[in-house]
Formats: structure tokens, C-alpha cells, sequence
């Protein structure tokens, strides 16, 4: 009696090894492809960029090495904040107030979620600047952050001269809606923006912060930042 052969006169070991070369040939082409992809990179951004309306009229169309300004205002532990004490950081930068009850109460969980992500990074500070100055002084932040979780060596609540806060927010960080009717340099239309900045001072994003996906992009894009911080 003849003996049926085996499909190309295999063994099953050798199935099995042809099976494994398989596999590891396989990995290695992903591994390959994913080596030939570029790196995800942030874009540079400029007044150019952005709407007009969050934009100061003397920079509106200006498309080139937009910087992020000094400043000089005081956290909620009445610690005096200049550029000097983020030389070289990672900033999410945002506009809020104390007695806002609806986007900032969404806003400062998202910004909890930043810091709780990146907890003792020292290449990493939170700005929250207040719309409200008037109202918004050094105790009422200190409260304020104490309600909200808000560690004072990362996360700072700012407050100072009016003009000086309407002034970063309108030609450095673009973060408050033109004045319109009743507007005075003493009142902010802020928006919702969580604004990403890298360690030389330049725009690299715009993050809804009251929207959960928004922070969570927030969250995948500020590592990208993180090599060339100090």
C-alpha cells in the first residue's frame, strides 16, 4: 500500500519553523516600517495662524518667530513670576477666574489631569492667569488653588497689574476675544484654550480645555516637547 505524502513532503516541525521564521519575518517589516515613518512633530505656530480675533491688531499677519513675552506677576503664594522662572520649560498656559462656575471648573480638572500626568517634572509649569485681578488677589488664588489641588511648584495661579495680564494675553499667548461692546483694559473675555508652549517660548498648540479628547491630545503632545526642556 503506497503512503499518502504530506503537502510538499513536510513534517509538522518543519511547518512549525517555516510558521516561526514567518512571524519574526513579519515583525521585523513592521518594526521596519515604523522606523521609515517620520517623527510626529508639533507645528511652530504665529499670529498668522490664529484667528483674528484673538489677535492684537498690531500682530495680525505676522507669520515669523513669534516669542512669548516677559512678564512679571505674582503667584498664589505671593511669589513674584518672571520669565526667568521658566527659562527653558514646557508651559500650558491658560485664562480663568475664582468665581467663574462654568468652563473654568472644566478647564482646571484638565489642567489637574496635566499635572497629575507629569507630577514633579521640573520641566513642566502650569500658568493660569486670571481674568479678574481686580477680584482675583493672592489669598483668594491661595484658596482657590487649595480647592482645586493645585500644587504651588508646578501649578501657578497669577494675578497682577491689569494691563499686564490683558497685555500677555493679547500679544503673547492669544487667549482672549477682542474687546466688543463694554470691553475696558480692565475686563478678559477668556477663552477655553489651554495653550501649549515649548521651552523657547513659541506657540506649538491650542487644546480645548473643557473637552475630556482635547486634554487627552494635550496629554500625547507635550512629551514631544520634553527633550529639548530643562
Amino acid at each position: 500500500m503506497t503512503v499518502p505524502k504530506k503537502p510538499w513532503g513536510l513534517s509538522k516541525s518543519e511547518y512549525l519553523k517555516i510558521g516561526i521564521l514567518l512571524a519574526i519575518f513579519g515583525v521585523g517589516v513592521v518594526v521596519a516600517y515604523r522606523i521609515q515613518l517620520p517623527e510626529r512633530q508639533l507645528p511652530i505656530l504665529n499670529p498668522s495662524d490664529l484667528n483674528p480675533a484673538l489677535v492684537a491688531d498690531s500682530l495680525e499677519g505676522q507669520g515669523l518667530d513669534h516669542r512669548v513675552a516677559d512678564f512679571d506677576l505674582v503667584d498664589q503664594t505671593g511669589t513674584r513670576r518672571t520669565q526667568a522662572d521658566v527659562a527653558g520649560k514646557v508651559r500650558v498656559v491658560s485664562y480663568f477666574f475664582t468665581t467663574c462656575p462654568s468652563i473654568c471648573v472644566d478647564m482646571a480638572a484638565g489642567l489637574r489631569r496635566v499635572q497629575d500626568a507629569f507630577a514633579g517634572d521640573p520641566r513642566i509649569r502650569i500658568l493660569a492667569h486670571t481674568a479678574m485681578p481686580e477680584y482675583d488677589s493672592v489669598p483668594v488664588l491661595a484658596d482657590y488653588g487649595v480647592r482645586n489641588g493645585c500644587d504651588p511648584a508646578q501649578w501657578w495661579l497669577l494675578t497682577g497689574d491689569p494691563a499686564e495680564l490683558n497685555r500677555l494675553a493679547r500679544t503673547s499667548y492669544f487667549s482672549v476675544l477682542e474687546e466688543g461692546q463694554g470691553w475696558d483694559e480692565h475686563s478678559f473675555i477668556h477663552t477655553e484654550n489651554l495653550v501649549l508652549v515649548d521651552a523657547e517660548g513659541r506657540l506649538r498648540g491650542y487644546y480645548d480645555g473643557t473637552d475630556p479628547k482635547a486634554v487627552d491630545q494635550l496629554l500625547r503632545d507635550i512629551p514631544l516637547l520634553l527633550p529639548d526642556a530643562k
